[in-house]
């Protein structure tokens, strides 16, 4: 740098932080018409030609402010808290804006590491496992439940039932996974926002006949330690992707025992859940509160009446807790004509009973030996993630806003936030457990 000629620059680098705004004298050195050293390009991070520069402790209130109540209201947080001054001010619409360049960053970080991931175990972007040899398919033994406990729980069970309902324990013996054994328990659901209006839109034009949703899907893992992580991305093919290499950096894909699917039966995710995972010992399971939640609104929009609905849904779900489909079909089938206003939805009903009949179990029986039948804990992540900010008060979203608020509270949740806020990097492992503090 000897010889060159130092100039101060007219214009201050600007740093956004929890003190306060910063402005920074900025120099460069310069040998004839060659730019040698800029502390805006060598000492500062670069920043667009109206961008400051924010410490981590600002990004840190200005990203996840926003996840909890609107940006109007979190620009007025923000502001209070940091003591800003007028001019000062931060605006509702530059943390719009940050929090979608940081949602479309993480999503980028997902990307590559598990395509990294992916690379790394032998498999192909797609998911596949290339080579000739993949893990057996077959279950062991040890990994389902004996032969004594199933016996002993479907007597349980049928202690409590009347004799034309009784369960038939050889149905069911060698199909109720081994706890203990359990690789992961996986739950995966879609969550879907208001989209907002495309702009431009004639004043007088049409409504549009159906009305448009943003898209989340939300996956909950749970280890067989019991450890949980939430994952969120804008589409299934892309979850099934991140999924897999989130099993695998996890080492839940190694040794034996089964992979354990919790769903609400759509057509999509489980053929997603299929392709991807298909080489592995897997159990899907029709959720029992979408199962539930599915033949009320069928019920209500087929039946003349709350009191039919009720009675007709009471009997149903007795049927379908104890497993026994088929029933439950012939009871759909025999109902008085004159209760029926849309013999269609009844149909309806029946073809999703008919489509998901593998999947599912006798639910009765899987309480009876502790093992889970619903995916209650994706639809409290739904709400956490995702409906308890986007849900209410008649919001709606881009797909870039809604999925990069989904995003960022998805880290916070897994305990990732001040590694992405440091380092620009995610763990994307299982939260470490917290360690009591001795006592003084």
């Amino acid at each position: 740098m000897q010889g060159g000629e130092l100039i101060e620059k007219p214009k201050e680098y600007t740093i956004d932080a929890e003190v306060g705004q910063l402005k920074v004298d900025t120099f460069e050195i310069k040998k004839g018409s060659e730019k040698v050293f800029s502390t805006k390009r060598d000492v500062f991070p670069e920043t667009g030609p109206r961008e400051h520069h924010k410490t981590v402790c600002f990004r840190e209130l200005a990203l996840f402010y926003p996840c909890d109540e609107s940006y109007r209201q979190s620009a007025r947080s923000l502001n209070r808290a940091l003591r800003r001054k007028e001019g000062q001010e931060v605006q509702a619409r530059t943390l719009a804006n940050l929090v979608e360049r940081e949602g479309e960053a993480i999503a980028a970080c997902l990307q590559t590491k598990a395509k990294t991931i992916l690379e790394s175990h032998d498999f192909t972007e797609a998911g596949v496992p290339r080579g000739q040899s993949s893990p057996s398919s077959q279950l062991g033994d040890d990994d389902v439940l004996s032969k004594e406990s199933v016996e002993k729980a479907v007597q349980e069970v049928n202690d409590a039932l009347a004799q034309d309902r009784q369960i038939d324990a050889q149905a069911h013996i060698g199909t109720c996974e081994n706890p203990a054994r359990v690789r992961a328990l996986i739950s995966v659901d879609d969550v879907l926002s208001k989209k907002q209006k495309a702009s431009g839109r004639k004043k007088g034009s049409p409504p549009q006949k159906k009305k448009e949703r943003v898209k989340n899907t939300v996956a909950h893992i749970q280890s067989g330690k019991g450890e949980t992580y939430t994952l969120t991305t804008p589409t299934i093919p892309r979850m099934m992707i991140v999924l897999l290499a989130f099993l695998l950096s996890n080492e839940l894909m190694t040794g034996r025992g089964p992979l354990v699917f919790f769903t609400d039966g759509a057509e999509d995710l489980l053929g997603a859940i299929q392709n991807v995972f298909g080489f592995l010992p897997f159990k899907l399971i029709l959720d029992w509160y979408h199962l539930d939640k599915k033949c009320q609104q069928r019920l209500s929009m087929a039946l003349k009446g709350m009191q039919i609905r009720n009675k007709v849904l009471e009997e149903l779900l007795a049927w379908l807790w104890i497993g026994k489909v088929d029933q439950a079909i012939t009871y759909l089938r025999g109902l008085d004509p004159s209760d029926v206003k849309d013999a269609d939805q009844i149909e309806k009903l029946i073809g999703y009973f008919s489509r998901n009949l593998s999947f599912i179990p006798c639910y009765a029986l899987r309480k009876n030996l502790g093992l889970r039948v619903s995916s209650n804990p994706v639809e409290k992540a739904n709400d956490l993630l995702v409906s308890n900010r986007q849900k209410h008060q008649g919001r709606s979203w881009s797909p870039d806003g809604s999925n990069s608020l989904a995003a960022l509270t998805s880290l916070r949740r897994n305990d990732e936030h001040m590694q992405w806020l440091r380092y620009h990097d995610i763990r994307f492992s299982f939260p470490k457990p917290m360690q009591a503090k001795p006592a003084a």
